[in-house]
């Protein structure tokens, strides 16, 4: 379960957290102060326990001190003990702390500097249980200041000869040299450095990541040559290397202080660079010793210095659930190799996209929030069950900036958590008194505050960065857990508010502010968000679908496009003549055309794929000008699709002031309420259909509301053109090389650049569409095959993640005969080709025309022997295209193609005429 935060995320610097939930009376005071060390430097991640003098009180409060090495608590009124310890300094004590009602008391500490003890690392019960509330616990602090103490790595090492690590598809021989181990915690050995001679081999178990791993080293296996090794791991490394033949233990090695200096590196780059808190990762598995454990290789390589090489069973970060990872964060080099499951579940056939790695289950949000400015305070109460016995530590996604201030549990009890450095690896969790059943339920109040999440462009233009971390997130789920979800909102009232779910009762007025609340009801999501800002508001019912279409825009522009109007302006009055009409600019005149493209999608898409599963559907402006995001029934759209494309162009360009995105963008995005939150995505590997169903849906627009077969013809031609051709954006690699669209994110990467964007849209789209044109009937119902294939997929799948697996299974189902090019009843063959494979064919028809009738020649060329494929002929008597019959043609081949009699001579006569089958080329030539 590697962090899925590889790399940095800014924010603003945080203020003090405080709780809008509830508003407690006074009942005491606070204790505060700085812990420093004998020459006043501060000392970050001490541990101050403070303790009732009654003994029959029995009352314990910790704190943890800041980066700036302060502490802060909240006691009760009355006369205390205060301890604090940290790594490597002697324990110090405050006899007598006075707390007095609504008053702060100081006490500072100085720490004097402890002898060091190369040996284990125990913690015991009592210094657990003056756990930090705000840095973990005891057993986390001691994981996180490893190597920081001078005699660490100087205890056990063992010198190797040949030693041979297997973890899953990589070999690990340690040829010749010393392996250093740092000190264990809690009776386990987490880590180790090796220095010496050593040889990584890697050879992944499928076709396709053989061919992944070849655009990084051009062979579809690893050798790589390396001289150390960092490695973090909770299996069983330790027991395995004493026990190894040609391996000596010893108590003291000569390279110690190397190793040391080594693993410090590693904490540096997974902290700053890689942002993955790897002592919490470790924390989980210490605390449920029935975990198998996991293993992590930092490799110095000599041809490839910044590899990791990772199995670990809870999956790893984005590429979950998938187990065995090898990444690169090298600059010319970086990115996902491979990616794969364990061997033994390829050998089990139990290899699944659809495998459930979470700890945890969360099944209900109850967000209190407010927003002051950017300033985001929020208080979820959030309700859980546990899918695996023994959890105990509870790791949870959310935007660094957010800073959390405590955590209770549903008693109230306050409970540990950890929350680093926002600009280090900030991953949160919450570390439970004990550990939890399978199946077992419970419930978290947890507080944060922070800026960064909300950024205010002016002018009453607002827009929330994080996607599905404003709110705390199950990190093991791409999109978040499908949950309930009961949000209020506090915010100034000269805004408009507008969130996902719906408004059960209208916004109350509180002095300056405002109330709104929002509901999922029933119905689970996969996410949830919000817009706010000065908007005007337009609505309507539409008695078709049973929608309420509701339109925002903002009332006056972003900071962006006042800037652009000032300087238009100075120029014209310094005499310059801009030709630009920019400075009459207005997104809400667009206001009815938006609600009608809004109301005309979700028509069309009600028809083709099934009622969509929310009352209600928000189409909201937003400052940004190149992207729009969709969350259940709430839909961000970028101004500029809200101003015509005579001011777009003067803005952007003739090229990009036209660009087909900005004609789709509003019916790709509605789509998404049924691909990607309707219907959600098992892992990376589906999210294809997510993105690539929405991009065919926009095809569907073009064609019934555009009404313009040429536009929906071109449509096509162009995502062709977007796959098969190769562009700076994918560093002059034609995207259907690079791999299958199951490959997901991964597509993307140093080597490949923006491949994602060329392959997983346009080709995802181009999946669908060939399957509706080979279904399609135009005497028997057109689409009526295909609709009926998509209303079966939703509703079988409703409020659900979906893999390809599923997709194919409907596919099957409703197939028809011309579809079962192997006579087995199965679409193998076209899910290994398009969406499992890379091949792309090229085809030439030659035709000739002979007293109205026709004849000719078929020919598939540039594929393997076994690609199969339906290709259609088409004939235009001036009305557009017919379709005449179609061809199944097998591996490099031509056939001949019988002589048909028509009723006219045809203008035109094409294959493959309204781009049904995605081809490197199709030439069609009159003999």
């Amino acid at each position: 379960m590697f962090s899925r935060k590889f790399f940095a995320l800014a924010g603003a610097l945080l203020v003090a957290v405080c709780s809008l939930l509830a508003v407690h009376a006074a009942v005491g005071g606070e204790i505060a102060g700085t812990v420093t060390d004998r020459n006043g430097a501060v000392i970050v991640g001490a541990t101050v326990t403070v303790t009732v003098l009654d003994p029959a009180a029995n009352k314990i409060f910790t704190a943890v001190t800041d980066t700036e090495g302060h502490y802060k608590l909240s006691a009760p009124a009355g006369s205390y003990k205060l301890m604090v310890a940290a790594r490597g300094f002697a324990d110090a004590q405050v006899a007598n702390v006075v707390v007095a009602e609504s008053k702060t008391v100081r006490a500072d500490v100085r720490l004097e500097v402890a002898a060091v003890n190369a040996g284990v690392i125990n913690v015991t019960a009592a210094s657990a249980k003056g756990a930090a509330l705000g840095g973990g616990d005891a057993v986390y602090q001691a994981l996180r200041q490893q190597s920081a103490g001078a005699q660490e790595f100087a205890g056990p090492y063992a010198t190797v000869n040949n030693l041979v690590l297997q973890r899953d598809a990589a070999t690990f021989t340690l040829r010749s040299g010393e392996l250093y181990f740092a000190a264990p915690i809690e009776g386990r050995t987490v880590g180790a450095v090796f220095i010496g001679d050593g040889t990584l081999e890697l050879t992944p178990p499928t076709a396709a990541e053989k061919q992944s791993l070849a655009i990084f080293t051009k062979e579809p296996k690893l050798t790589e040559q390396f001289s150390q090794l960092v490695l973090r791991f909770t299996d069983k490394t330790f027991a395995e290397v004493k026990q190894a033949a040609g391996v000596t233990m010893g108590t003291s090695g000569a390279q110690a202080a190397r190793a040391r200096d080594s693993y410090r590196d590693n904490l540096t780059l997974l902290r700053k660079t890689l942002r993955s808190n790897m002592s919490l990762r470790t924390l989980i598995d210490v605390y449920d010793p029935q975990q198998p454990g996991f293993f992590y290789a930092f490799i110095n390589g000599k041809r490839f210095n910044k590899l990791v090489y990772a199995v670990d069973p809870l999956g790893n970060g984005l590429l979950a659930p998938e187990e065995v990872m090898l990444f690169s964060y090298g600059d010319t080099d970086g990115g996902y190799w491979t990616s794969f499951h364990l061997a033994d579940e390829y050998k089990r056939g139990t290899a699944s996209s659809s495998q459930d790695t979470r700890l945890y289950d969360i099944t209900r949000h109850e967000i209190d929030a407010a927003i002051s400015g950017t300033t985001f305070t929020g208080t979820d109460q959030l309700a859980f069950r546990t899918l695996v016995a023994g959890t105990r530590v509870l790791p949870f996604n959310l935007f660094p900036t957010l800073r959390v201030q405590s955590v209770q549990d549903e008693a109230g009890h306050a409970l540990a958590f950890i929350q680093e450095n926002k600009d280090e690896d900030a991953d949160f969790a919450v570390i439970l008194p004990q550990p939890l059943g399978a199946g077992q339920t419970a419930k978290l109040t947890i507080k944060y505050q922070g800026n960064g999440a909300l950024r205010d462009s002016g002018n009453g233009n607002f827009v929330l960065l994080p996607r599905s971390t404003w709110y705390p997130n199950n990190p093991a789920s791409e999109f978040g857990d499908r949950a309930i979800f009961d949000m209020t909102f506090h915010y100034p009232k000269s805004f408009m508010f507008v969130g996902t779910g719906t408004s059960p009762v209208a916004d109350a007025v509180e002095g300056d502010t405002k109330v709104s609340k929002w509901t999922s009801g029933e119905t689970e999501l996969a996410v949830a968000g919000f817009n706010f800002g000065r908007f005007k508001k337009k609505e309507l019912a539409d008695k078709e679908t049973g929608l309420n279409i509701e339109f925002y825009a903002n009332t006056e522009l972003p900071d962006e496009v006042r800037e652009m109007q000032a300087r238009i302006e100075q120029a014209e009055a310094a005499g310059s003549q801009t030709n630009t009409t920019l400075g009459s600019i207005s997104t809400t005149a667009m206001a009815g055309q938006a609600m009608a493209d809004a109301q005309n999608a979700t028509r069309l898409y009600t028809a083709y794929f099934g009622k969509m599963p929310y009352p209600r559907l928000a189409m909201t402006q937003q400052p940004f000008a190149n992207f729009g995001q969709a969350w259940p029934t709430l839909v961000f759209m970028p101004y500029t699709a809200f101003i015509d494309t005579t001011q777009r162009v003067q803005m952007f360009g003739v090229r990009g002031g036209t660009d087909s995105f900005w004609r789709y963008v509003a019916p790709h995005e509605i789509a998404h309420q049924w691909w990607g939150h309707a219907l959600g995505w098992s892992s990376y590997r589906d999210q294809w259909m997510s993105e690539g169903f929405a991009e065919f849906s926009a095809s569907l627009y073009v064609q019934f509301i555009r009404k313009d077969e040429n536009k929906f013809i071109d449509f096509w031609e162009e995502q062709r053109k977007r796959i098969t051709e190769a562009s700076p954006a994918t560093k002059g690699i034609k995207p259907y090389t690079i791999g299958p669209v199951t490959q997901g994110l991964r597509l993307s990467n140093a080597k490949t650049q923006a491949a994602y964007q060329f392959l997983v849209y346009p080709k995802g789209a181009y999946i669908l569409h060939m399957l509706r044109m080979m279904m399609y009937d135009q005497h028997a119902g057109g689409d009526k095959k295909f609709m009926g294939m998509m209303h079966d997929f939703t509703k079988s799948h409703y409020n659900k993640d979906v893999s390809t697996e599923d997709l194919k299974q409907i596919v099957e189902k409703h197939m028809t005969p011309d579809m079962d090019l192997d006579g087995n009843g199965r679409m193998d063959w076209f899910f290994n080709q398009w969406v499992y494979g890379t091949d792309m064919p090229s085809y030439k028809f030659e035709y000739q025309l002979r007293d109205n009738s026709i004849s000719g020649r078929l020919t598939q060329s540039g594929v393997r022997d076994d690609f199969q494929m339906i290709v259609p002929i088409y004939v235009d008597f001036g009305k557009g295209w017919l379709r005449l019959g179609s061809a199944a043609l097998k591996g490099n081949v031509t056939i001949e193609l019988p002589a048909v009699k028509l009723p006219a001579a045809p203008k035109r006569v094409a294959a493959n005429a309204l781009n049904d089958v995605l081809a490197l080329s199709v030439e069609n030539k009159k003999m």
